[in-house]
């Protein structure tokens, strides 16, 4: 509720500003890899998390933003300087800053799992393993 005093000298408190999301509305974009490095996370958590820093062009513009994207997985990657990666919204609580995911076997992100996966397959694109067939191949 404003009061009077806040009326007579315009003390309105603003609402909070939204942060501006780089996808420009679509679920996935294409970028460019600029820099892939690892960090420590914040506190509790340790370990090493792999990221990398992508390069999107904004829509519309001739400008371009970097944003920093996490890389999913197990075991070894092969993206480096240049490689071309698609990139989805999600962030990562223990890394700060890094508020995308890039999407797995899409262009030169070709990761290999060590093991099988029976349940979230659609989410790390592994194809289904048939009922005859136990190798999934």
């Amino acid at each position: 509720m404003i009061t009077i005093n806040q009326v007579k000298n315009k003390k309105i408190r603003k609402g909070k500003e939204r942060k501006k999301s780089f996808l420009s509305g679509s679920p996935q974009r294409k970028g460019f890899c600029v820099k892939v490095y690892e960090v420590k996370p914040k506190k509790p958590n340790s370990a090493i998390r792999k990221i990398a820093k992508v390069c999107l062009k904004i829509l519309g513009t001739k400008k371009k933003k970097n944003v920093l994207a996490y890389i999913p997985g197990f075991g070894p990657h092969n993206l480096q300087y240049l490689s071309t990666v698609l990139i989805r919204g999600g962030r990562v609580p223990d890394l700060p800053g890094v508020n995308y995911h890039i999407v797995r076997r899409k262009y030169d992100f070709q990761l290999n799992e060590r093991f099988e996966r029976k349940n979230r397959r659609s989410k790390y694109s592994v194809k289904k393993i048939k009922a005859g067939n136990k190798k999934g191949k």
